[in-house]
């Protein structure tokens, strides 16, 4: 079953109560981390994450809450529509970040219903950073490249994370992007699993094996990388698989079941911020008689 990193509004309508904030900017926390370019929040966040039957899927009729955010048009419906059970709050506000009701959702006490994602880990740095960008370009509101998020200015709207009201150097330049990672699954630190003895770049468990770990440390540089799982699945059988960074699970996935025979199949993306000699454990589990392989992990910044 996928974890989502994510997410905003994973599984779950916009409960709402009566009243209202006098202060809505200061529910947008700052961002420790900064937005990739290749991440896609439409697809990367809301997609994933709000697109089962029950949640923000569906249309208008379906969709919790009457807000759907996985078919086309997700941009101009956020822009255009409020809340149904919060005083018609708007969505995104078209002049103030700080006071849309999607951002104070995310707060530790939002002012109707209960904090996304329900059940789930708040957002980290690198998915805030994407999702308030992707407010900000909705409404027009101008945001740095670069940036770690928006925060409220001290007269209560928004402004870039971390400006502190002076301008960088001239001639300061922006630094050269981590370079790609691929770790192959073959060449990790094995216990339990074995590399396939019919596929050399595959590593799978042994017959009667219920679990094992493939284990690697990060030597790349210091930031933020879209994660991708490489398996191969099987037709007999959905087993499931966990990738863990410095001990925390940064996805969870159960695999689908093949047509006939083994066939690739991509988990992800999931992003996760990196620091050299971080751990990286891919943890497998059988499921009758398929046997959870693995052919490697990939990290774009």
């Amino acid at each position: 079953m996928a974890r989502p990193l994510l997410l905003l509004v994973a599984a779950c309508a916009l409960t709402g109560c009566p009243g209202s904030i006098d202060d809505p900017g200061q529910f947008l926390a700052a961002s420790s981390g900064t937005c990739p370019p290749s991440f896609d929040v439409e697809q990367d966040l809301f997609a994933r994450t709000c697109g089962t039957l029950g949640c923000h899927t569906g249309g208008p009729t379906l969709a919790a809450a009457g807000l759907d955010l996985t078919t086309a048009g997700v941009g101009d419906r956020l822009l255009n529509q409020t809340s149904v059970e919060c005083d018609g709050r708007p969505m995104i506000h078209p002049t103030d970040l700080g006071a849309s009701y999607l951002l104070d959702k995310l707060g530790d006490d939002p002012a109707c219903g209960e904090t996304m994602p329900q059940g789930l880990p708040p957002l980290n740095g690198t998915e805030r950073a994407c999702l308030e960008r992707y407010l900000a370009d909705l409404a027009g509101l101008e945001v740095p490249s670069g940036d770690a998020g928006v925060r409220p200015s001290s007269d209560g709207g928004p402004m870039p994370a971390g400006d502190a009201g002076v301008s960088p150097p001239a001639d300061a330049g922006e630094p050269d992007p981590p370079a790609p990672v691929t770790l192959e699954a073959e060449a990790m630190t094995l216990s339990g699993y074995v590399v396939d003895a019919a596929d050399g770049s595959v590593i799978r468990l042994p017959d009667a094996t219920l679990s094992g770990t493939a284990t690697a440390t990060f030597d790349g540089a210091a930031g933020s990388y879209a994660l991708h799982l490489h398996v191969m699945t099987e037709s007999d059988g959905t087993p499931s698989v966990t990738v863990r960074i410095d001990g925390e699970a940064v996805l969870e996935e159960t695999y689908p079941l093949a047509a006939a025979g083994n066939e690739p199949h991509t988990f992800g993306p999931v992003m996760v911020t990196l620091s050299p000699g971080a751990s990286i454990v891919i943890e497998g589990a059988a499921e009758a008689n398929a046997w959870a392989r693995v052919d490697r992990l990939e990290l774009t910044p």
